[in-house]
């Protein structure tokens, strides 16, 4: 008898989920084992143990098998979508927390699991699809009253890549959990929408919680630039050329330099950085204009 069981729980066969199937199980995909085997308590405590042992195949199994007893049943539900993400099955586990959200459409743990996993569609979308899911994901967020820093920091991001920088900023700004990519969001899409003042405020928070997050230096040095203040800009400018050489930078740098007239200062930083990159048009260009000024002055 044990032999027999033991080649019915191989034989199982996972079950698949269509975006729009309104049937969950597909007939004639699952094998009915021996009730006298198990119950759903039983087959939930092997899914969660082989789920916690990394056999993601096994607990989907055992979750479908809890399933099949218990039909509608929500916990099983979340052991298969888990499992499905195990797998890297996206688009099942997606399948799965749609269900889920039909039988119970408040369970915002689902919701919230759907809307993470649906952003890697969000470029394949059309206007209106992507709407609808920005309006779910931001109704999505005021019902949870904006508590949770990672979900903030998966909308923006989304809106940053979709180059809608004035919702990213709106939204990054809602993070109450002071997250230093959510400080890092605000900051950047202020500045790239000329809110300046409100761009210094948050990489200076930003800078504050993560000093080794170097591209802070270089989006506060840059908002100083903007509003005129060239000491501030390369102080910061500086900071950021500690971690990451960057021939752009070593130019703005020089830039601001020869705005103030001041082009042994200009010369000294285009020098330094002919030596880090010594085939760069750019600067050997810069350099010529510089040597040509400082010969008739």
């Amino acid at each position: 008898m044990k032999k027999l069981l033991i080649i019915l729980f191989i034989g199982i066969v996972s079950i698949g989920y269509a975006e729009v199937q309104d049937n969950f199980v597909t007939e004639g995909t699952y094998r009915e084992a021996d009730s006298s085997f198990g119950t759903y308590e039983k087959y939930m405590e092997e899914g969660e143990n082989s789920y916690i042992e990394g056999n993601y195949s096994e607990s989907l199994n055992f979750y479908l098998r809890a399933f099949k007893v218990e039909k509608d049943d929500i916990e099983s539900l979340y052991g298969v979508a888990l499992s499905y993400e195990g797998l890297n099955q996206t688009e099942k586990a997606l399948g799965v927390y749609r269900k889920i959200l039909k039988l119970n459409p408040e369970d915002m743990k689902a919701l919230q699991k759907k809307l993470v996993l649906d952003k890697t569609n969000v470029p394949k979308w059309g206007y209106d699809k992507k709407e609808e899911y920005f309006e779910e994901f931001e109704n999505y967020l005021k019902k949870t009253n904006y508590i949770n820093s990672e979900d903030i920091y998966t909308l923006g991001s989304i809106y940053m890549n979709d180059k809608s920088f004035e919702r990213a900023y709106t939204i990054f700004k809602r993070d109450k959990g002071e997250d230093y990519r959510n400080y890092f969001g605000t900051a950047t899409t202020a500045r790239f929408l000329g809110k300046y003042d409100i761009a210094i405020t948050f990489y200076n928070k930003l800078l504050s919680v993560k000093p080794d997050f170097y591209r802070g230096y270089l989006g506060l040095g840059s908002s100083y630039q903007m509003k005129g203040n060239y000491d501030k800009a390369i102080e910061n400018m500086e900071k950021y050329l500690v971690y990451q050489e960057d021939e752009n930078v070593y130019v703005a740098m020089a830039n601001m330099y020869m705005a103030e007239d001041k082009y042994n200062s200009a010369k000294d930083v285009l020098e330094k950085a002919q030596v880090k990159f010594p085939n760069s048009k750019k600067i050997r260009k810069n350099l010529g204009y510089i040597y040509s000024k400082l010969g008739r002055n």
